[in-house]
């Protein structure tokens, strides 16, 4: 059996599967041009961000009557759709400079007095 029928008999499972994650999330079956193998691709979209999730279809295939499986597809989803829906904030900065600017200031604040601190006799 070739990956395409595959997909096409567990098109309701894989449905039900992307249901239970997130009811707006939509998703289409990437055609790979690559020999993957035993593999295939869904891009998973949702409020107009993108990420593609590679499947095994073995997994698919075996989800209908192993929890285990379907459970371990369900995950690897939903793992992707979090990811995709993180709020990530461009770095204006640079690490680098970063690093300094945080250890510049790990400098001063060892030269900061305490009120606790008693002050030397003169």
């Amino acid at each position: 059996m070739t990956g395409r029928e595959v997909l096409k008999e567990n098109e309701g499972i894989l449905k039900s599967i992307i249901r239970s994650i997130d009811k707006n999330l939509d998703y289409t079956v990437v055609d790979s041009t690559e020999a993957q193998g035993a593999r295939f691709s869904l891009q998973l979209t949702l409020r107009g961000r993108h990420a593609t999730v590679s499947l095994s279809i073995d997994d698919l295939r075996l989800a209908g009557a192993d929890a285990v499986r379907r459970n371990a597809v369900r995950q690897k989803m939903k793992s992707t759709r979090d990811h995709m829906m993180d709020n990530h904030l461009p770095d204006v900065l640079g690490s680098k400079i970063a690093k300094m600017l945080k250890a510049s200031a790990a400098t001063q604040e060892s030269f900061q007095h305490s009120a606790f601190r008693r002050s030397p006799r003169r």
